[in-house]
C-alpha cells in the first residue's frame, strides 16, 4: 500500500529519490508535447491551413547552345528536339519549365547601283525572329525584331506558379502549395523547339537590298526549381 507519509520523508533526505521523481515528472509533462509535434511533422502539418512563406531559387541548366544561319521563311525554320535526359539526375530535380534566349544581327545587303546607294542606300528593313518551345501539353511561343540592327528576346514555356515565389500565401495547406510549385516529374522528357525568320528587304529607289535570312545565336536551357515553405511568424503575429 501506498503510503504518503514515508514517501515526502524520503523525498527530503534521499536526494537521488528526489532527482528520480523530478525526471520522471518531466517526461511525464513532455511526452504529450513530444507527440504531438511528431504528429504534426506528417500528413497533420501537410494539410493545415496557415500563412505560409514561399522561398525558393531558379536554377537554369543548358542544354543546347549554337548559332545558326536560318533561311527566311517557314521552309528554312530551325527544329531542335532535345531530352531531360541530356542533364544528369534529371529526375530528381524540379524541373519547371525551359526557356529559349536568342539574340540575332542583320544580314541584308544592298543590291542596287553603287552611286545611288551612295548618296540614298535607303533604310534597312526590320526582321522577325519567332520561336516555338513544347513539352507534353505544354507550350509557349513569342517573337522579336532586330529593328534594322540587333536584338534579342526570350521565349519559355513554365508549369509551376511563379507568383508564389517570394510571396506569403494564405488560404492553403502545405500540400495544396507544393501541388502548385513540384512538378511531379512532369519535367522529363522530350522538348521540342522551332526557331523562324521572317526577313524583309529594305533599300530605296535604285538601290534595292536583299535579305535571306539571319544568323541566330540561341540557348536553350531547362529551369530547375528549389524552393521552401514555412511558416509565415511575423503574418501570425500580425493577426493576433
Amino acid at each position: 500500500m501506498f503510503d504518503v507519509t514515508e514517501t515526502l520523508e524520503r523525498l527530503q533526505n534521499d536526494r537521488q529519490f528526489l532527482a528520480s521523481v523530478l525526471v520522471t515528472m518531466f517526461f511525464l509533462a513532455i511526452f504529450p508535447a513530444y507527440f504531438a509535434m511528431a504528429g504534426s511533422d506528417g500528413d497533420g502539418s501537410l494539410s493545415a491551413v496557415a500563412d505560409y512563406k514561399i522561398e525558393g531559387e531558379l536554377e537554369y541548366i543548358e542544354l543546347e547552345n549554337s548559332t545558326e544561319y536560318i533561311t527566311s521563311g517557314e521552309d528554312g525554320a530551325l527544329q531542335i528536339q532535345l531530352t531531360s535526359e541530356a542533364i544528369q539526375d534529371a529526375n530528381s530535380k524540379n524541373i519547371v519549365g525551359i526557356d529559349v534566349v536568342m539574340s540575332y544581327g542583320e544580314d541584308e545587303v544592298q543590291d542596287g547601283n553603287t552611286l545611288l546607294c551612295t548618296v540614298n542606300g535607303g533604310q534597312d528593313a526590320p526582321d522577325t525572329i519567332s520561336a516555338t518551345v513544347s513539352h507534353d501539353s505544354y507550350n509557349g511561343s513569342g517573337d522579336g525584331q532586330n529593328s534594322g540592327g540587333s536584338g534579342t528576346h526570350t521565349v519559355e514555356a513554365i508549369w509551376f506558379n511563379s507568383s508564389m515565389v517570394g510571396a506569403t500565401v494564405s488560404g492553403l495547406s502545405k500540400s495544396q502549395i507544393m501541388e502548385q510549385l513540384d512538378s511531379n516529374g512532369a519535367g522529363e522528357g522530350e522538348y521540342f523547339v522551332e526557331i523562324i525568320v521572317t526577313a524583309e528587304e529594305g533599300g530605296a529607289a535604285g538601290c534595292p537590298h536583299s535579305d535571306e535570312g539571319e544568323e541566330v545565336s540561341y540557348s536553350i536551357r531547362l529551369i530547375v526549381f528549389d524552393y521552401s515553405i514555412t511558416t509565415d511568424i511575423a503574418s501570425e503575429s500580425e493577426e493576433v
